[in-house]
């Protein structure tokens, strides 16, 4: 069986200067990671409310020089009300601090400064303070979108896109040649999940500016969300060729590499994203899911922790982590060991849903760890409690979202394992049918592995066969397909057939050693014994811990044991 799991990946968007925050994508909609805010009025608590969001991981320089500058500039703005220059830098401050309502304060405060200044301005240079201008301006735009990432804010008019899209609209009727001002445009269109219009902003920014990373870069993300991966894919290059130092291009390039299943060179850029910048969660996150997906366990439970030790507030990165701990119970062989950590993941998902009660990830986790803790339940009356516990979890989550596949799938894994082929039939097609409706998500492959195998289970073997050719039309390169299709083809004693199967499998992964029990299997199905031999061999050399290969190995051994003894008895014939 093929367990499934979401594994959020996060893109992030590129803002042009004075903003180093980061929009967020997890496959299927956007999220931003933001840090505490403190309400209170007053100046001094100003201080200790940045503080304590710095500490998270200061942007741009030591933290004390940054904290002796913010106290040098909220002086300033006490005495010299009137300097723009000191409301401009205060703002620009809490902005990369992202305490957006009182940037958004201090840039409003700016503004009316330089409105002030406007008839000496003509006299001096007055392009050096309109620039200014536009810039306050396309910055407290920015805030009133990101202000409704804060814990606890209600959106009110200065909110609505239409008007913060006016604003930035005002912005370059001031000063049209900053490109950073229409590059933001375009990522309130990307927020919105309208990447066609940020296609079309983006583009002519780029005739223009030919050389401007930023929305070249912001091009490819709306490319990658658009599911159109070529163009992503050459967009997310150009970046990297001109500039390797490019964060955000690293880390999408690397989030496509995952798609595409190339883990291997996934880790490489998201490696190289981390030795640019180590204080960005995200990016440890997207490193953690392709040090799993590779195989380095233990290195994706270091990433993973890194990650929520940056910001614990990432409830993706805390999601994976829970995840992760659960599938590797699986190669745990102490019974107490693994016992622990399902409590641990438990407890993980309970801290997510403790703040976001309506977390479909986090609920859909939780079901499969009381699973998991019902096949591990030495009573029935364990096993009978887990298992309620479980499909109470999938009922929440399928009421918080109807709409999410991996919940569905989920489901189908559990009937499945309770011998209820009907049911799992029934919960597979529904994810199936679910996944086409989410625009740019193609079916999940586990989804279309796990329904194989319930048909197969159930000896509707033309079925099965049916579908797992149509499995293999979106997923040619999947090595798992050939092996359970292997499988089947051997249950059907279609020898010929299984053997192209698993041929396929192991040209696409050498070195994956259940494909190699599973060819022994088919020796031995065909009483060639030798070759079996060589195959489970071959597969423990690979995995010395696969329980199955060693047992298929000691059985060959005694049914050979078995075939001798009997040869031996046997009358030797007339010629």
């Amino acid at each position: 069986l093929v367990k499934i799991w979401r594994i959020p990946l996060n893109v992030v968007g590129t803002q042009g200067q004075g903003s180093l925050d980061a929009s967020q994508d997890s496959i299927n909609d956007f999220e931003r990671e933001t840090l505490d805010d403190d309400d209170d009025d007053d100046d001094d608590d100003d201080d200790e409310s940045l503080d304590s969001s710095a500490n998270r991981g200061p942007i741009g320089g030591p933290f004390e020089k940054e904290k002796i500058l913010r106290t040098a500039l909220v002086a300033v703005s006490k005495r010299m009300g009137e300097s723009f220059y000191c409301w401009f830098n205060l703002g620009l401050m809490y902005f990369r601090n992202q305490v957006y309502t009182k940037a958004k304060e201090a840039f409003k405060r700016c503004l009316d400064c330089l409105k002030g200044y406007k008839q000496p301005l003509k006299l001096i240079n007055e392009k050096r303070y309109v620039t200014l201008e536009a810039r306050v301006m396309s910055l407290h735009a920015q805030c009133c979108i990101y202000e409704l990432t804060l814990p606890g804010m209600v959106a009110t008019d200065e909110h609505n896109p239409v008007d913060v899209q006016e604003q930035f609209i005002q912005a370059t009727k001031t000063d049209n040649m900053q490109p950073d001002i229409w590059n933001n445009v375009g990522l309130l269109h990307m927020s919105l999940d309208k990447f066609d219009g940020a296609k079309m902003i983006f583009q002519p920014i780029l005739m223009n500016f030919t050389q401007y990373n930023d929305a070249i870069s912001n091009l490819g993300l709306s490319h990658l969300c658009n599911g159109e991966l070529t163009d992503a894919a050459r967009s997310f290059q150009t970046v990297i060729l001109r500039d390797s130092s490019h964060l955000e291009a690293l880390n999408n390039y690397g989030v496509l590499l995952l798609r595409h299943r190339n883990y291997k060179n996934a880790i490489v850029f998201f490696e190289k994203a981390i030795e640019l910048d180590p204080g960005q969660s995200y990016v440890w996150s997207n490193l953690a899911c392709a040090y799993s997906a590779e195989g380095k366990l233990n290195e994706a439970a270091r990433a993973f922790r890194q990650a929520r030790e940056l910001d614990d507030t990432n409830v993706q990165a805390t999601c994976n982590l829970a995840h992760h701990i659960t599938w590797m119970v699986q190669s745990e062989a102490d019974p107490e060991a693994r016992a622990r950590k399902l409590e641990q993941a438990e407890h993980m998902y309970s801290t997510v849903l403790c703040d976001q009660s309506s977390s479909v990830q986090a609920w859909t986790g939780l079901a499969a760890v009381f699973k998991s803790q019902s096949e591990m339940a030495t009573s029935e009356e364990k096993r009978r409690e887990y298992k309620e516990l479980a499909l109470e979890a999938f009922s929440l989550a399928i009421e918080a979202d109807s709409s999410d596949p991996v919940v569905w799938s989920q489901m189908g894994m559990l009937c499945m394992g309770e011998g209820d082929y009907k049911n799992a039939e029934t919960f597979f097609k529904n994810s199936i049918e679910k996944s086409k409706q989410i625009r740019n998500v193609h079916p999940i492959l586990a989804t279309y592995c796990n329904l194989c195998v319930t048909y197969q289970l159930g000896e509707q073997f033309a079925e099965s066969n049916s579908l797992y050719q149509k499995a293999i039309t979106h997923f040619k390169d999947s090595y798992i397909l050939y092996n359970n299709l292997g499988n089947l083809y051997r249950q059907m004693s279609k020898f010929d057939d299984a053997h192209k199967a698993f041929d396929l499998c192991l040209r696409l992964k050498p070195d994956y050693a259940i494909g190699h029990n599973n060819l022994g299997l088919l020796f031995i199905a065909e009483e060639k014994f030798v070759e079996a031999k060589v195959e489970l061999q071959t597969a423990l050399a690979i995995d010395s811990g696969l329980d199955c290969a060693k047992s298929n190995l000691l059985k060959l051994v005694e049914l050979e044991k078995r075939r001798m003894r009997g040869n031996s008895g046997k009358q030797p014939g007339k010629s």
